[in-house]
């Protein structure tokens, strides 16, 4: 018994044996097998590393099409309808291209839609439909939203500055000096001006842009809103918001839009002011068919065609230079008329229907008017009130532009020459009750016209001819200064010194 169960362990550790001597080649085999594959697609790795490859067909670039995945764009609708409510349009208008719809409250979904579009896109389709129904929408994260309103910011950018302009040239020549015939006195004057004065309200810019928008927000039928439109405008940082509808608020965004232009036109104006001594044979002034002669037939004098900017009227004078434009080239052809001096040379830039006022000179103040004041008692007191005034010796000019959509240019213009001569000393009064007043002499030359050019046409306004008496005195030294007996050993020459005015001017429009 005991020799059979040593026989049975004994078979047993004989068969494990061999069974484990059985299993370890072939998993060294497996592992052999999976380097080898491993090695295998190295080396075909590196292979295809080092070999090049065949070139194949060369692949464009791709450039995506502007919202080409877009549904707007990519679905087409076609709707036929016969009074259907709206909500019933942009229901199947959504579905179509898969778009969730929300119609805010004051969205009137019953209103009445006729209309037939055939095979066109989405996007068109809802511009066609808001345009009609007078809605707007807005897609935003696949929602379609339909309003009824909405808010606009628009920037006019114009200063919360109000101008004024007022020019008056001539006046009472003769102060409306009176005198005496038989007991009865009569006025006498000589009175010719000219005055004008800028619209004020014209001015208010901001209230003018507050009235139109007024009118142009007002309903246009009888029919009452839900929300009636309104607008804020805030005038120092020069902005309105509007709130409207789609069709009032296309027709504000037009008004507001060419304001602007019309506004921000601009015209840039060279000026030369120079005053021409005249030759001794020049007796008339200067004379402007010879400077015709120097520029050919480039040139045209008078008044003829002036009477349509200005009435028939009113004294005035122009002479225009229709191609040449170089201030050089006419100051040359009047330095033949006599020594010219310029007195001013201005070169400004002026926005459409503003106004632009230059002055060159010396002020000079002068006592024009003194009250006097006595209080009585013991010892009576005298006080004295003076007012004063000013007198420019020197060069004003005022312009104001306006400039159309066809380029013409309307210039609005008034120059005003004067030198102060001499401030007269009077006395009023005597005594300790006398005062002094100064009483000025001025030489003045004035002018206010209105023309109307092209851009880069030069303007020439002139005739402003001055006289100055010149008085020199040829004398015996010593003898010549003996009182009475001297003016027999002296002579005295007089002669007239004349001076012409002559303005030109350039203007040019500023892109």
């Amino acid at each position: 018994m005991k020799n059979n169960f040593f026989c049975i362990l004994c078979y047993a550790l004989c068969v494990l044996l061999l069974a484990s001597c059985s299993s370890t080649p072939k998993t060294k085999e497996a592992k052999i097998a999976l380097i080898v594959d491993q090695m295998t697609v190295k080396d075909a790795d590196a292979q295809n590393i080092i070999a090049p490859k065949t070139p194949g067909p060369a692949i464009p670039e791709f450039v995506p099409v502007k919202d080409a995945s877009s549904p707007l764009q990519t679905k087409t609708v076609s709707v036929a309808a016969r009074n259907t409510p709206l909500r019933e349009v942009l229901f199947t208008i959504a579905e179509t291209a898969n778009l969730n719809l929300v119609m805010e409250r004051d969205v009137d979904t019953e209103i009445p839609v006729t209309m037939t579009i055939k095979n066109i896109n989405v996007e068109d389709a809802l511009n066609i439909i808001m345009g009609s129904a007078d809605y707007y929408y807005l897609i935003n994260d696949n929602i379609l939203t339909i309003s009824a309103m909405r808010s606009e910011i628009f920037e006019l950018g114009h200063p919360n500055v109000i101008q004024g302009y007022k020019t008056k040239t001539g006046g009472d020549i003769l102060s409306g000096t009176s005198s005496t015939t038989g007991g009865s006195s009569n006025a006498i004057s000589g009175d010719v001006s000219i005055q004008s004065e800028s619209d004020k309200t014209s001015f208010s810019f901001w209230d003018a842009i507050e009235k139109s928008l007024d009118t142009l927000l007002k309903p246009q039928s009888t029919e009452q809103r839900k929300i009636q439109p309104s607008f804020t405008v805030n005038r120092m940082a020069g902005t309105v918001m509007v709130t409207a509808a789609k069709k009032d608020m296309e027709r504000v965004s037009a008004y507001i839009t060419n304001l602007k232009k019309v506004l921000n036109r601009q015209v840039l104006i060279e000026a030369r002011i120079v005053e021409v001594q005249l030759s001794k044979g020049l007796k008339y002034g200067i004379d402007w068919n010879s400077i015709a002669n120097v520029f050919g037939n480039k040139i045209s004098f008078g008044t003829e065609k002036f009477s349509n900017v200005v009435g028939g009227s009113n004294p005035n004078f122009q002479l225009s230079v229709i191609e040449n434009n170089n201030f050089s080239f006419l100051l040359k052809a009047l330095q033949e008329q006599g020594d010219v001096k310029t007195l001013s040379n201005p070169r400004i830039s002026i926005m459409n229907g503003q106004t632009a006022l230059l002055s060159v000179g010396r002020n000079t103040s002068f006592i024009s008017k003194v009250e006097t004041t006595t209080t009585a008692g013991t010892t009576p007191t005298t006080t004295f009130t003076v007012e004063t005034n000013s007198v420019l010796s020197g060069i004003i000019f005022g312009i104001a532009p306006h400039i159309n959509s066809n380029g013409e240019i309307t210039l609005s213009i008034t120059p005003i020459i004067s030198n102060l001569v001499e401030l007269d000393e009077k006395t009023i009064g005597t005594g300790d009750s006398s005062v002094q007043i100064k009483l000025p002499t001025v030489d003045l030359r004035e002018m206010n016209t209105t023309v109307k050019v092209m851009d880069g046409q030069m303007i020439i306004i002139g005739g402003l001819i001055d006289k100055k008496e010149l008085i020199s005195e040829d004398k015996v030294p010593l003898l010549g200064d003996i009182p009475i007996l001297g003016s027999a050993f002296k002579s005295v020459e007089k002669s007239e010194d004349k001076t012409e005015l002559v303005i030109m001017l350039i203007p040019r429009l500023v892109s």
